[in-house]
């Protein structure tokens, strides 16, 4: 959980890939990117035959202010296998419980359910 603090805390990431390890018994972080990243780099690094879980420091603008909220994505695309999608699903409030903070919560199975305007038509809901 020392990635998810130092992005929440210290602003030092703006998108974390989670995933199980080989066994599937252990979220491990699978890939990191900096404060700044493009939203264009979270949705290329979605891999299109493996479930992954995302937090995503995302950044809008909301009446001319610039805002940020917190995005836990989890995502399984329909090319995944039965097995991982059932895994995946089951360990997802694992890791959203130790993830205290997350403001906003978006599932995808098509690269159509996660993009920006997907975020921002999200959190406009809270």
């Amino acid at each position: 959980m020392e990635v998810f603090d130092q992005m929440k805390m210290k602003h030092q990431y703006g998108i974390v890939f989670y995933k199980l390890n080989d066994n599937n018994t252990q979220i491990v972080v699978d890939k990191t990117f900096g404060t700044g990243t493009p939203f264009n780099t979270f949705l290329s690094e979605l891999p299109s035959t493996e479930c992954r879980y995302a937090l995503v420091d995302f950044t809008y603008t909301d009446n001319t202010l610039e805002k940020k909220k917190l995005v836990f994505v989890s995502w399984c695309p329909s090319q995944s296998s039965i097995k991982s999608k059932m895994i995946y699903t089951a360990s997802k409030d694992a890791l959203k419980k130790a993830c205290v903070g997350i403001q906003a919560e978006i599932q995808g199975c098509d690269i159509s359910e996660v993009q920006e305007e997907c975020f921002i038509e999200k959190i406009n809901r809270l």
